[in-house]
């Protein structure tokens, strides 16, 4: 009994919290992506549609959360407020990466709300950009 439950210890120890994500690559909706965050909420973020109309890029993080998903793949959560358009209008947010792999082309996800108010949410999101990156990938360390 006690090799089975000493066996058994190892399930109720928590994977290590992720403390860094960065990624590159092209978004579901064709956009151009590159990011680096920190869990100390440094870093930064930028996005350009495809058209180039809508750009913004983010300089600091207002939160980073680690988790894994369903199936146990890492996840990292952020949220920024510190993000700005060529022009100096504030933009807000919300973005969720998930590592499924190496190569992450084409299985890694990504899914970001952007907002004119603070906080985002789905009634305030002006922007949604969600599914697998395209020629790139999401890397959680």
């Amino acid at each position: 009994m006690a090799s089975v439950v000493a066996g058994l210890m190892w399930l109720a120890v928590p994977a290590a919290a992720a403390d860094r994500v960065t990624g590159t690559g092209q978004t579901n909706r064709s956009a151009s992506l590159g990011f680096v965050a920190a869990s100390d909420r440094t870093g930064e973020l930028n996005y350009i549609s495809n058209s180039g109309a809508f750009h913004v890029h983010c300089t600091r993080f207002s939160s980073f959360k680690s988790s894994t998903t369903g199936q146990g793949f890492p996840r990292v959560t952020l949220t920024a407020r510190k993000c700005f358009r060529p022009n100096g209008t504030q933009r807000f947010l919300w973005g969720r990466f998930v590592d499924r792999g190496e190569p992450g082309i084409g299985i890694d996800i990504v899914r970001m709300r952007w907002s004119r108010t603070w906080p985002v949410t789905s009634q305030s999101t002006i922007r949604k950009d969600a599914g697998r990156i395209q020629a790139g990938g999401v890397q959680i360390h």
